[in-house]
């Protein structure tokens, strides 16, 4: 064969070559790209206090919005176009709505109002079209007893409710509401002598508060588990010995029965960051003295999460944060880290100008902040305690002055893989972009979409996943809010 001909037919091999991988590769990006985004009107927020997302109720998408006296509720249809507004007209106009929790066919709100002497809770169901299904009275309090602002934790799967205040005691006073028997199936009151700073519910009704570290030597972590009926608290103290904790996350693995409560570690105080700390227990198996087990990050991964710090500056890892925790069903946990960080711009003369002025001039007292979201780190643990794998997505997010309301990532949970979804830069006219990570570590990066010209700024830390193929995101510009659904 002539050196011509050889060479013609390795021509040919090539192109052919290169022309299936094309294909493949246009065949592949066309499957994972292939999802269509639906966008709503633009509703005016300025005079509102806050706005929550009830989600999908069978074929119709409702917003909530508190403008105080007046409570609202918007009504999409499932092409995101505004069909209704609704007043929700409630017993007293002077009423304090507690959460908004949507179900599959109806949505509950629970409120509360004082009725002479008294503080009334009432709970109500309505339908996809605001229509009153019906109210129940749930309990009513003498108001002379309640002497702190009220709160609510909310379980999992939407069926208990805790509401939580304090007396001139200073006990706590708990009512445990469940969804299922409708109506109030323990209230109790617990004296705790340290600062509660979180309180977390469990689907089975378990109450998990965490104390306040008011010490510097942040090694030690002390919570108390709440089991209604039983008025002694389990107590349980987490010692990191020679290290420090960074960040507290505290979760629980329902389908394991397994509480969880991690972060990142370091070295001195808050900075040095050498890994992750966690317990993962059933709560019948808690002891009063917990040793952590401690999942160091590798040499490897530290290095090249620290590469882009100044060359000024010493190189160590000192902005991690733990984000959220993922259960695997086999009892292995993914722990998913973002690297974050805060600067203030304020100099010592716009202090002391912003504290005597901060009335007239509109300077905010905590001054002007530069708020940097990077890179998202995953670690894949297996049940055994063991690291799997590791994966840095990179991103990097900057924005001053929001309270980085515009940064960060949601993560959309489907049966084959994870996706994060995220705005590749905090600015009008930006694209959002997503990774995709399958349960090996494999991943992939794809360009969703571009919100030039579509006058959006996505707040994805506040989306909520409406099934396995869609999610919606409010978006939040010069106070008008409009919705977004992106569906697969």
């Amino acid at each position: 064969m002539t050196f011509a001909k050889y060479y013609f037919r390795y021509i040919v091999v090539v192109m052919y070559r290169l022309f299936c991988s094309t294909i493949f590769c246009l065949f592949i990006s066309t499957n994972l790209l292939s999802q269509e985004v639906a966008i709503s009107e633009a509703i005016n927020v300025r005079n509102y206090f806050s706005y929550e997302l009830i989600g999908q109720i069978e074929n119709r998408i409702l917003l909530y919005r508190d403008k105080g006296f007046t409570k609202e509720v918007d009504i999409f249809n499932m092409d995101m176009e505004h069909t209704q507004l609704s007043e929700l007209n409630f017993e007293k106009r002077k009423s304090d709505v507690f959460n908004v929790i949507g179900f599959d066919s109806l949505f509950q709100v629970l409120y509360g109002y004082m009725e002479k002497d008294s503080m009334v809770f009432k709970l109500r169901h309505y339908d996809k079209l605001v229509r009153l299904i019906d109210s129940t009275t749930l309990i009513k309090v003498p108001k002379r007893i309640i002497k702190k602002r009220i709160t609510s934790a909310i379980s999992k799967d939407k069926k208990k409710i805790l509401l939580s205040t304090k007396n001139s005691e200073n006990e706590f006073l708990f009512y445990l509401y469940d969804y299922k028997r409708k109506k109030i199936i323990w209230n109790g009151r617990i004296l705790f002598q340290k600062k509660i700073n979180e309180i977390y519910l469990t689907n089975t009704g378990k109450i998990i508060l965490r104390e306040s570290n008011q010490s510097k030597n942040n090694n030690e972590i002390i919570f108390h588990v709440v089991t209604p009926g039983e008025n002694l608290p389990l107590t349980t103290k987490i010692n990191l010995g020679l290290y420090f904790y960074k960040d507290i996350l505290i979760d629980f693995d329902d389908k394991n029965e397994q509480l969880i409560i991690s972060g990142n570690y370091a070295e001195k105080h808050d900075r040095d960051v050498k890994g992750i700390y966690y317990i993962k227990k059933k709560l019948k198996n808690l002891l009063n003295l917990e040793v952590p087990n401690l999942i160091p990050y590798e040499q490897r991964l530290s290095a090249e999460l620290i590469q882009g710090k100044r060359k000024n500056r010493k190189r160590i890892l000192d902005d991690l944060q733990l984000k959220e925790v993922l259960f695997r069903n086999d009892g292995g946990v993914i722990f998913i880290n973002e690297i974050t960080k805060e600067y203030s711009r304020r100099s010592a003369y716009n202090s002391a100008f912003s504290n005597r002025n901060s009335s007239h001039s509109g300077i905010s007292r905590r001054g002007w902040m530069d708020f940097y979201n990077e890179d998202i780190i995953i670690t894949n643990v297996d049940p055994q305690g063991e690291t799997e794998w590791n994966k840095v997505l990179y991103k990097k997010q900057f924005s001053q002055d929001d309270d980085a309301i515009f940064s960060s990532f949601f993560v959309m949970r489907t049966p084959s893989r994870l996706r994060f979804i995220y705005n590749d830069e905090i600015k009008n006219n930006s694209t959002v972009s997503e990774y995709l990570l399958d349960p090996v570590g494999q991943m992939a990066r794809n360009s969703l979409m571009s919100t030039e010209y579509q006058n959006m700024r996505l707040r994805f830390k506040d989306a909520i996943q409406l099934s396995s193929t869609s999610v919606l995101i409010p978006s939040e510009r010069n106070y008008d809010l409009s919705l977004v659904k992106i569906t697969y």
